[in-house]
């Protein structure tokens, strides 16, 4: 049998990525990346990929990032026309018009392509009052989708609601396979042995972490806010790592509020990553409103992994809230008034019966979300029976 060849595009590659493409290269096929950036955790790129770098995503501002994602659009275009065409392709939504690459060689040239929607476009800026729903642009992008989704070998995606999202677009039925995390990576430490925790004096805290981006849609301010209604209670520590638009803003806060029980930290090395996650009690998951039934974080998985308690900001009928239910890890807040959030960190950190079973029922749930969903990728675009 001949090898298969597929020709990988997304910006920003991170550990996802790398698991769907190592299984691929493992499973004997040929694969060029076409990205930005390649982040790793616990596994490298398999060296036999050969990597096409084209500029980095930046999203410190709009037009930053708007200029980007066109300028690495523009380059994965031209990439793919002058490479061979039975080369298929497998397209992530990073940039979110990079998909079109796949409708427009189809048409030129009918090459196959494969869609992973992690995040569905324009609906997100919709959502988020970016696009107006009477615009041109909204319009014409509708129809683009109709025509991407439609020509499609696959569309995969992460769960219910974000396939019934993309349904809209098209009669084929997306295929859904939960995000993962490498549980033997991510795993609960106790404190004690915590270097994390020791570095940081948190041996003794009830931690409340949230790690990720700080983007203007994350509402980090109800973290500072409930951090400010707690700030008497000595046993408790609220923990902030990453990078993002609203750092400066959140440092204001922590300053202006002189709270002494919040640390802010940069993003962590991938070395340090699984002693920080799981040196959280309690971690914060955001969603923001406009999202809730098209995205699903990441770093819902690595807080499970590390058998930590998810608080989650978001809406109880989103995917993020389903999840939750159904593994009984936490605790969903629709408006998350500081008051209740508060009395739920403070109800955990005098109930440890209750604090035990939510973290221990995280790590359960873990088990379901693991890197053989990307063995899934695999069998599908090779169209076997799975």
């Amino acid at each position: 049998m001949s090898v298969k060849k597929y020709i990988f595009i997304v910006q920003v590659t991170r550990q996802l990525s790398i698991d769907i493409l190592n299984r691929f290269v493992d499973e004997g096929a040929e694969i060029e990346l076409v990205t930005g950036i390649v982040e790793s955790n616990y596994a490298p790129l398999h060296p036999q990929i050969k990597v096409t770098t084209f500029n980095k995503y930046d999203n410190t501002s709009t037009f930053k990032r708007m200029f980007t994602w066109l300028v690495f659009t523009v380059l994965s275009f031209f990439y793919v026309l002058f490479n061979n065409r039975n080369k298929e392709l497998i397209i992530i939504t990073t940039p979110p018009f990079i998909i079109f690459l796949g409708s427009f060689f189809y048409r030129l040239r009918k090459q196959k392509y494969h869609l992973i929607i992690w995040d569905l476009y324009p609906d997100v800026l919709v959502n988020f009052g970016v696009l107006k729903k009477t615009s041109w642009v909204l319009k014409r992008w509708v129809k683009l989708n109709e025509k991407c989704f439609g020509a499609a070998e696959n569309i995969f995606t992460l769960g219910e609601h974000l396939s019934d999202a993309i349904l809209k677009y098209s009669g084929k039925i997306p295929v859904i396979i939960p995000n993962w995390v490498n549980t033997d990576f991510v795993k609960p430490v106790d404190k004690s042995t915590n270097s994390f925790a020791i570095k940081h004096g948190l041996t003794n805290k009830l931690v409340v972490m949230y790690s990720g981006n700080l983007g203007l849609t994350h509402d980090i301010e109800s973290i500072i806010e409930t951090a400010d209604y707690l700030r008497g209670n000595e046993e408790i520590h609220f923990v902030i790592i990453g990078e993002g638009a609203k750092k400066t803003k959140i440092e204001q806060l922590v300053k202006d509020k002189k709270l002494n029980n919040v640390l802010m930290l940069t993003y962590q090395d991938k070395e340090v990553l699984p002693y920080s996650l799981s040196c959280a009690d309690i971690g914060v998951v955001t969603l923001s409103q406009g999202a809730e039934m098209i995205s699903v974080p990441s770093k819902t998985y690595y807080t499970l992994a590390a058998g930590s308690v998810i608080l989650a900001l978001a809406s109880n009928q989103s995917e993020l809230g389903l999840l939750i239910e159904k593994h009984n890890c936490g605790k969903v807040f629709e408006v998350p008034q500081k008051e209740l959030v508060g009395e739920f960190i403070q109800e955990l950190l005098k109930n440890k019966e209750k604090l035990i079973s939510y973290k221990e029922n995280a790590r359960k749930a873990s088990y379901n979300f693991t890197p053989e969903n990307a063995k899934s990728y695999y069998d599908y675009i090779y169209d076997k029976s799975i």
